[in-house]
């Protein structure tokens, strides 16, 4: 995936390229926390996630099941990608792949009491007919979103961030080694140790960051998601890790492409807790207080008329198996300033950019001539890396920067305010950034979102979506049929 996660440390922040996981005399078990030291790193402006998968070493399958194994060796370090070319995902060529626990029956499956400390929308049905899950997310200062799970026997809370361009959960980042240690120990950590139905599955768990990396083992335990409680789930737990300060929570496209065993969203649909692997996503304002994500059923109330149905592009057939993503087709990119007509800087046919939708990258990035001349409508200063920044006055202004989908079907307007990313008081970007020379992988992250109604709908390779709105609550369960989603119109 290409995720990049601004990271806002006290009042400055610093632009690093490139990084290495730090070399540790010792090796950091997952049963000891962040106990254990390490060298330790600057802060860096932006984390940039997960950009290639290392090859996973199993340790193979005994009478008992998995092997657990020995720690990782902190010798066996996944190297870094290389500065100049941080956005370019590569793939492992390993037929290797992590081991998978079974499926559990749908007996096993329970909804969380009603004691739980969720508070979802208003619903006119019985807990036991309800076929969704709905949870808030908290806001980062615009950097990322944040859901909070409860992993384990008894339940241990943890906080991730939730990320639509990646497709596995991994907990636990080093605390001592991140961009900031003070945020990530409230993050929360999950001990194995201290959880009765904790599962140790075996195989080595690695990513690599354009600025860092993160690496552990696999285990499987209850968790419970958004208003669910789901057996058997599982994740990695980090062992090591640099520069991030947080866990991840993918809900890209899994079982059966990238991964062999049922993430988090494959196994609500198992446990028939949901319909179908569909979930939605209303980010709203920036700093407006209100976020949110409902597995298996969308909010009517956060947009108006119907959902616009937004094919992946290239279709999931076309795309590399071990990398599908939420790929759309950008047609069109434009500008409404104030007291003037729409301006779109791209042709009115035949423009193309498929786009990933990325929830993990705080700023879009595409075309280096498109942001060009948006930035020059906002008198944007180009820095050393080249990086966009524009006066923090513009997100007071009323003004949206348009983007365009289906040939202008639909078009997303995004204000000022959401898209005009605050790096700290008096210290701003522009909402979209130069992808890196000669690549094609182009992101809409959190500076588009903020304006959208999305549902990521899996079960039809669409991805619904209309302006973002927020009127009130009133959750509509979809997945029964396929493209169910178009018969829901929206009340505001």
């Amino acid at each position: 995936m290409l995720l990049r996660i601004a990271i806002y440390v006290t009042f400055f922040l610093a632009v690093s390229h490139g990084a290495t996981l730090p070399y540790h005399d010792n090796a950091h078990s997952v049963e000891d926390g962040d106990k254990s030291g390490g060298k330790r790193t600057k802060d860096p402006g932006y984390v940039r996630m997960p950009v290639s998968r290392q090859k996973f070493k199993s340790k193979g399958k005994s009478k008992r099941g998995w092997h657990w194994g020995l720690p990782p060796d902190p010798d066996d370090i996944p190297p870094a990608l290389e500065p100049k070319r941080p956005f370019q995902p590569t793939h492992s060529t390993s037929p290797t792949r992590p081991p998978q626990t079974p499926w559990p029956s749908a007996t096993q499956s329970t909804l969380l009491s009603a004691t739980s400390t969720a508070q979802p929308p208003t619903v006119h049905r019985r807990a036991a007919e309800r076929r969704w899950g709905w949870s808030s997310l908290e806001e980062l200062g615009g950097i990322a979103y944040i859901i909070q799970l409860d992993i384990g026997t008894p339940p241990q809370k943890v906080r991730v961030f939730v990320d639509t361009g990646s497709y596995e959960l991994w907990v636990n980042p080093r605390c001592s080694t991140s961009a900031s240690d003070a945020l990530c120990q409230t993050f929360g950590n999950y001990f194995p140790s201290k959880s009765n139905s904790a599962l140790h599955i075996g195989g080595n768990f690695a990513v690599t960051y354009g600025t860092g990396a993160v690496r552990g083992s696999y285990w499987s335990d209850v968790m419970s998601i958004a208003m669910l409680q789901i057996p058997q789930v599982q994740f990695a737990v980090a062992a090591d890790s640099n520069y991030t300060f947080a866990g991840i929570l993918g809900l890209g496209y899994t079982y059966p492409y990238s991964i062999p065993y049922p993430s988090v969203l494959n196994l609500m649909v198992s446990q028939k807790m949901i319909s179908a692997p569909i979930f939605s996503l209303g980010l709203g304002g920036d700093g407006d207080g209100f976020s949110e994500i409902i597995f298996g059923g969308v909010n009517r109330w956060k947009f108006a008329g119907p959902l616009v149905p937004v094919s992946i592009w290239p279709p999931v057939r076309d795309q590399d198996p071990r990398w599908v993503q939420y790929w759309v087709n950008v047609t069109s990119v434009g500008l409404t300033t104030p007291n003037e007509a729409g301006k779109l800087y791209t042709p009115r046919e035949g423009f193309a950019m498929p786009t990933l939708i990325d929830t993990g990258s705080t700023l879009s990035y595409i075309r280096e001539d498109l942001v060009a001349v948006i930035g020059q409508q906002f008198n944007a200063e180009i820095d050393l890396q080249g990086n966009y920044f524009v006066d923090c006055k513009y997100r007071d202004m009323p003004g949206t920067v348009d983007f365009g989908f289906n040939n202008g079907a639909m078009v997303i307007n995004v204000r000022y305010k959401d898209f005009i990313y605050q790096l700290y008081p008096g210290r701003c970007m522009l909402g979209v950034q130069p992808a890196d020379y000669g690549s094609t992988n182009y992101v809409l992250g959190d500076t588009f979102i903020r304006g959208a109604y999305l549902v990521f709908d899996q079960q039809s390779d669409i991805v619904w979506m209309n302006q973002y709105y927020n009127c009130g609550d009133g959750v509509v369960t979809v997945g029964q049929t396929p493209r169910d989603t178009k018969n829901v119109f929206g009340a505001c």
